[in-house]
């Protein structure tokens, strides 16, 4: 490449970058003028969120019709012939990341308007991973740190199929925090691209210069504070894409992908992983949400939002710095995932994760979490006939103080025409409120943040559908 080709190559790059930056931003903008307070106000606020203000949950839109419209930019307006270019891509795998991409988009887009019930998801995930198989996009060897090349054979599919929905749920779970998600999604985007420099792949370049400046655009907006959200639209668009990069940029003849995208990957992944160990090790359903993620134990430890983020990221960037290591110095390449697992290992240590710290002891504890949990669950399958054996008021009072206590509630408050008719425990301003009302009876209940580590989307449901079983039982024994 001579100097003046080499300059119009990254002119091409940087502008296919910074066309995806600028169409990204416009499309937030106009989606944050134009989008429905109502469809919004559809989703309930989960005890898990960090922002307790309404916040827009369509930042999926920029990411996903921000790419694509930069891509049919470069497709159809004609410029100086290059050395790189759209057209010499894989057709295939081209449209597997267009196509399959609008399709995760739609699937997260429908999650965040109605909702999707778990394994609706994941068979929508699935799909698209098959999908992406039949497209090009089949891990049929792995290139091991022990650096032998094994032939998957019959579990080519299974493990493709896995991974793909791996990396969209690692991605679609460590979107809890402002800038996170994003922010990671970008440098793992980078370590993709100086291995596509390396090895020659110019033209897979520009899908991830356009890629990280449709993801930067959006960034612009998610940084704490955030003004907008990526929503399921943006996380399983962006996790989908993220797989398929993984495969392609790796995918080297003769060899197959290597299992370096574990490491550039690895905060997400370490993320979701430990936090399906943790669910399974307390007793609590893989799809129950928690407050126990790696950016919400850096918030316990007093960090902000912005320096839980930047931390993250930072991680992130020493993994990616391990990866790219391992594959320049050959021989660094097993000793490069002992140094991830060690890495790893500090990270959840540091954290404060007991089951790492304290393991014997974190299991006693869980043991009796589930017990308690599942209590909770019989009282709360038969909340109508737990509160109807009273026969007045303040015996469904104490009936309803031994419930909330087992749910974890520091204090409740209920209101009858405004005024106080029962309360218990001492205000904190530190607490998570909830309220809930049913014609002229009102209810408050506290949460302490530790209590909400653990299923948190759970305990929600359960103690609004407490409540509200609590305020009909005084309605009946008023009337009567």
């Amino acid at each position: 490449m001579t100097p003046q080709m080499q300059i119009n190559f990254w002119k091409y790059l940087f502008g296919a970058g910074v066309f995806g930056l600028i169409l990204c931003s416009i499309l937030i903008m106009i989606t944050l003028y134009l989008v429905n307070s109502k469809v919004q106000q559809q989703r309930k606020l989960s005890l898990r969120d960090q922002n307790i203000e309404p916040v827009s949950r369509f930042g999926g839109i920029g990411l996903y019709w921000g790419f694509l419209g930069v891509l049919l930019l470069l497709w159809w307006i004609p410029v100086e012939k290059q050395l790189i270019g759209l057209e010499y891509l894989p057709q295939n795998r081209l449209a597997g990341m267009c196509i399959g991409g609008l399709l995760a988009w739609g699937l997260g887009f429908v999650d965040d308007v109605i909702d999707l019930r778990a394994r609706w998801k994941l068979t929508g995930q699935i799909i698209l991973s098959v999908l992406a198989i039949g497209l090009g996009f089949e891990i049929n060897t792995i290139q091991v740190p022990v650096l032998q090349i094994i032939n998957l054979g019959p579990w080519s599919w299974p493990i493709t199929i896995l991974w793909i929905v791996g990396v969209i749920n690692a991605i679609n779970l460590i979107d809890g925090l402002d800038g996170l998600a994003s922010g990671l999604v970008i440098i793992a985007l980078a370590c993709f691209g100086i291995l596509c420099l390396w090895q020659g792949q110019y033209s897979l370049l520009i899908l991830i210069f356009v890629l990280v400046g449709v993801t930067l655009g959006f960034w612009l907006f998610n940084r704490p504070q955030a003004s907008i959200f990526m929503g399921d639209s943006g996380s399983m668009f962006l996790g989908y894409v993220m797989a398929l990069l993984s495969i392609w940029v790796t995918d080297l003849p003769g060899r197959g992908p290597s299992a370096l995208p574990l490491l550039i990957l690895a905060v997400p992944i370490l993320d979701t992983g430990f936090a399906l160990f943790r669910r399974f090790f307390k007793g609590i359903p893989f799809y129950s949400a928690d407050k126990d993620h790696l950016h919400h134990r850096l918030i316990a430890r007093g960090f902000s939002a912005t320096q839980a983020m930047l931390a993250l990221v930072g991680f992130s960037t020493l993994f990616g710095v391990i990866a790219l290591m391992a594959y320049r110095i050959t021989n660094f390449l097993g000793f490069s995932f002992l140094l991830g697992l060690s890495l790893a290992y500090i990270l959840l240590y540091w954290l404060g994760y007991e089951v790492i710290r304290s393991p014997l002891s974190s299991i006693k504890e869980q043991t009796d979490h589930r017990k308690r949990r599942n209590l909770l669950l019989s009282l709360s399958e038969q909340i109508e006939e737990f509160f109807a054996k009273d026969p007045d008021s303040e015996s469904v009072f104490r009936s309803f103080h031994f419930w909330t206590k087992l749910a974890g509630v520091s204090r409740f408050e209920v209101r009858i025409n405004n005024k106080i008719v029962s309360q218990s425990g001492t205000e904190d301003p530190l607490h998570r409120i909830l309220s809930f009302r049913q014609g002229s009876c009102a209810m408050l209940l506290a949460l302490d943040e530790s209590s909400l580590i653990t299923d948190s989307d759970f305990k929600g449901n359960l103690l609004e559908s407490g409540s509200m079983a609590l305020m009909r039982r005084l309605e009946q024994l008023e009337l009567n």
